[in-house]
């Protein structure tokens, strides 16, 4: 089973590769775009005239699925008072285990 890390790069990565395939198609087809001016653009009439509006928004829906899958992995890996916390608790761990002198004799070193 994919994580969601893994899984949003997959999205991110076929939004762009999806929308650079329509963008091409539709800068290519400009040029024979008869309607000067349109509610739209000339743009968003050319990938209409190519077939390309469902596969625009297919693709700007895979892009922005894919940025909240890895916004969402990177914001759960940031929870930094439960990481400082476990830093606390190995740090005391082991001072008692090995105590302070390997810090102290390390610390006296000419470096």
């Amino acid at each position: 089973m994919l994580n969601r890390q893994k899984l949003g790069a997959i999205f991110l990565f076929a939004g762009i590769v999806l929308y650079g395939i329509i963008h091409i198609a539709a800068v290519i087809h400009i040029p024979f775009v008869t309607v000067w001016s349109t509610r739209w653009g000339r743009y968003l009439e050319a990938v209409s005239e190519t077939g390309g509006l469902i596969g625009l928004v297919v693709a700007i829906l895979l892009f922005a699925i894919g940025v909240v899958l890895l916004l969402t992995v990177l914001i759960a890996g940031m929870n930094k008072g439960k990481t400082i916390q476990e830093i606390r608790e190995r740090n005391r761990e082991f001072d008692e285990q090995y105590g302070s002198s390997i810090r102290s004799s390390y610390d006296g070193q000419d470096r």
